[in-house]
């Protein structure tokens, strides 16, 4: 089975990031530990940050492409990782 890597965009002023860092916290348990997460502070790995045209905070990476820009709504952040994992559920 695949495993997920997410960049975690976030920068320590960020009011929204800390909800999002627990969301991914969350889903990971929940997804079997199957993701793993990387934060990136975009005020020192500014490179990256401009590499993947991240203009705000915070922001999601996953597998290489950025899929979310603010708090995602936690339902579609699953779906998202599901279905990289191959798990999509079905309806």
């Amino acid at each position: 089975m695949a495993e997920v890597y997410v960049e975690e965009f976030m920068s320590p002023g960020c009011v929204g990031c800390p909800a999002v860092k627990e969301m991914l916290k969350s889903l990971s348990e929940e997804l079997s530990g199957e993701i793993t997460v990387e934060e990136v502070d975009i005020t020192v790995d500014t490179s990256r940050a401009a590499q993947y045209g991240v203009m705000s905070v915070p922001a999601i990476a996953i597998n290489g492409d950025l899929k979310f820009m603010g708090i995602p709504k936690k339902e579609e952040l699953k779906k998202a990782l599901q279905e990289e994992l191959g798990k999509d559920e079905p309806r």
